[in-house]
């Protein structure tokens, strides 16, 4: 009996097709896409993406200016002024911000970092990359102000010393690219109206409303497939109406679950962590709308496609984790490799933890997330679409 279980349970999997390769095929591939957002952000592959800014203008600070645009493990852009290096940082449009502001050969101090708290990581990290990039490009500078901040401890250098310290300087100013870096050099300044935590708060306010807005769409959208073997959509088809209505309906139900659910999680961020949801109600409603709409539509779109209730669970499964790691619901996507960055905004997630953090971080209006607007609407409006396409196909 035990064998003869076995067996049918076998057969029943050897013969649907798209169960079966959903079970022995999907899971290695989620493993080489976990593998790739997880491994860049170990701290050595991330790249981050930083506005600088040289308003100091001397020799040493041009030097430095073009060694941290050059620099590989970097991708850094020159703008015109500090203001302009704020302004990218506190849009999003910077993981941060690097101002130049005195000569780093000679002054205390010489480069602020603009820092977005959200980004809890990336302010350390430029720091580190940036000294990386001057014992690289500029050993002589580093090595003069190592000797300009030690020397009053050793009560000063003789004449002979300052001269054999010169002709060390001009020696690494001639080296090829090699060196440690120094401290003494950073100074920090977080983005304006910034409060500590509120910025990752936001955004995992916005990363687990879509994740959750999907898990439970999918999960809704499954009544589909046991209508289908309980011999109800046979009965709804046999109907004038067909399929259409209940396929709206269910649609409705989904989209009116998520926007409770997401009130649920936004609630809890305002009361506890005083994220300002009502003081943007309008663009967050509106947004929460569309973001519950796009899981709604994506969700039915899948399950309505599916044959089995085990091919169904299987893909939905697949397809919320990889979303959810592509586009940012588990890790950040500024820690991400550039190639899977650029990958995430073509995820939902995306676009719905920006325009959260575009709304209630950054204080931005309707120009800041039209886009992710029209990218989530259409999204659920496709869905939609194909839901009842496919649904025709049951007759």
């Amino acid at each position: 009996m035990t064998f003869a279980m076995f067996r049918v349970m076998a057969l029943e999997l050897w013969r649907d097709r798209g169960a079966l390769v959903m079970t022995f095929l999907l899971p290695p591939l989620v493993f080489l896409i976990f593998s790739a957002v997880f491994s860049g952000a170990t701290g050595e592959d991330i790249k981050l993406k930083l506005a600088v800014a040289d308003v100091a203008r001397t020799v040493d600070s041009r030097r430095l200016l073009a060694a941290v645009v050059a620099d590989p493990d970097l991708r850094a852009d020159a703008v015109a002024s500090g203001e302009e290096v704020r302004r990218l940082v506190r849009a999003g449009r910077a993981d941060a911000g690097l101002i130049i502001r005195a000569d780093p050969g000679l002054e205390t101090r010489p480069v602020l970092i603009v820092a977005d708290p959200s980004r809890a990581v990336a302010a350390p990290l430029t720091m580190a990359r940036v000294q990386q990039a001057m014992g690289r490009a500029m050993p002589d500078v580093l090595a003069a102000r190592t000797l300009a901040e030690t020397a009053p401890t050793f009560g000063g250098l003789t004449p002979r010393q300052q001269a054999v310290a010169g002709q060390t300087m001009d020696a690494l100013a001639k080296a090829p690219p090699g060196g440690e870096p120094t401290t003494g050099l950073f100074a920090r300044e977080d983005i304006s109206g910034a409060r500590k935590g509120g910025g990752a708060i936001a955004y995992y306010a916005g990363a687990v409303t879509i994740l959750f807005a999907l898990f439970s769409a999918m999960h809704g959208a499954l009544s589909l497939i046991d209508e289908r073997r309980s011999g109800v959509a046979d009965r709804i088809l046999a109907g004038a109406a067909g399929m259409g209505p209940v396929i709206n309906g269910k649609f409705l139900f989904l989209l009116g679950q998520s926007l409770l659910q997401a009130t649920a999680i936004f609630a809890a961020a305002q009361i506890i962590y005083q994220v300002p949801v009502l003081a943007h109600l309008p663009l967050w409603l509106v947004t929460t709308l569309l973001v519950s709409a796009c899981a709604a539509g994506l969700a039915m779109a899948i399950v309505t496609f599916c044959k089995t209730r085990d091919q169904a669970q299987m893909l939905s499964t697949f397809v919320i984790l990889i979303l959810a790691a592509v586009g940012g619901s588990m890790v950040p996507r500024f820690l991400m490799p550039p190639w899977l960055q650029t990958l995430g905004w073509g995820t939902p997630h995306a676009w719905a933890i920006e325009a959260y953090q575009a709304i209630l971080w950054r204080d931005g209006g309707i120009g800041s997330v039209y886009m992710a607007w029209i990218v989530l609407g259409g999204v659920g409006a496709a869905g939609l679409v194909l839901a009842h396409l496919a649904a025709r196909r049951i007759r």
